[in-house]
């Protein structure tokens, strides 16, 4: 009988103000399940102390970026806080097809991509909330990551980014990080059973009918 396993990975679009926890909860899950990967991105922004090229981003020069952007090469683009960034097509056909889903860690504006893209049908989207404007103000001076003017203009948009909240699948508060980060694995295991998505059920349920026929000779 036919594997009745394989189901149609699905693009997985998370979204959130900056230091409301997107980044640490798709890589807390990526690391956690082999069936669930990251869409590395591409960005014209210098690495951060750390970073490794091919692992956190694809680091690019402007020029190059913008040729992949006349090239169709990317699943989504944009440009946040002057620099670009974007999510390449390369692979992810490939990857879904084989039951993987695909983490994008991408602001709103990428979400939206996403969603009108060719993939739409695969696509499910999470927006994830800080539990307080506060605690994300918190978070991102903790970070220590961008200067001042950068956390400043991060904490303007960030309102502009939440009223985007409403366009997304699912929405959850990131007040408890192991219970968001669970949720959002459910969220995945609960799309991934939908009739569509099982790519074998058609040839399982031809089987079935099958089985019918022999039984039927039989009587």
């Amino acid at each position: 009988m036919h594997d009745k396993k394989v189901t149609q990975g699905l693009l997985v679009v998370l979204s959130s103000p900056s230091g409301a926890g997107k980044t640490s909860l798709a890589t807390s899950i990526v690391s956690e399940h082999e069936e669930i990967v990251f869409s590395v991105s591409a960005t014209t922004r210098p690495p951060r102390i750390g970073e490794i090229e091919g692992r956190e981003y694809y680091f690019v020069k402007t020029v190059d970026f913008k040729a992949m952007i006349q090239n169709g090469d990317f699943i989504e683009y944009a440009e946040v806080f002057g620099n670009f960034y974007g999510s390449p097509k390369k692979d992810i056909q490939e990857l879904i097809e084989c039951g993987k889903d695909v983490i994008f860690d991408v602001d709103w504006q990428g979400g939206a991509q996403i969603r009108n893209s060719s993939f739409a049908s695969s696509v499910v989207s999470i927006f994830i909330l800080p539990p307080s404007i506060r605690a994300l103000e918190e978070r991102l001076l903790s970070r220590a990551q961008d200067d001042k003017s950068i956390m400043d203009i991060r904490m303007l948009e960030a309102r502009s980014e939440i009223s985007h909240w409403a366009e997304y699948d699912y929405v959850l508060i990131n007040d408890n990080f192991s219970r968001v980060k669970g949720s959002i694995v459910k969220i995945i295991e609960t799309e991934k059973m939908r009739r569509q998505r099982q790519l074998t059920l058609p040839n399982f349920i031809a089987d079935l009918n099958d089985e019918f026929d022999v039984i039927k000779n039989k009587i």
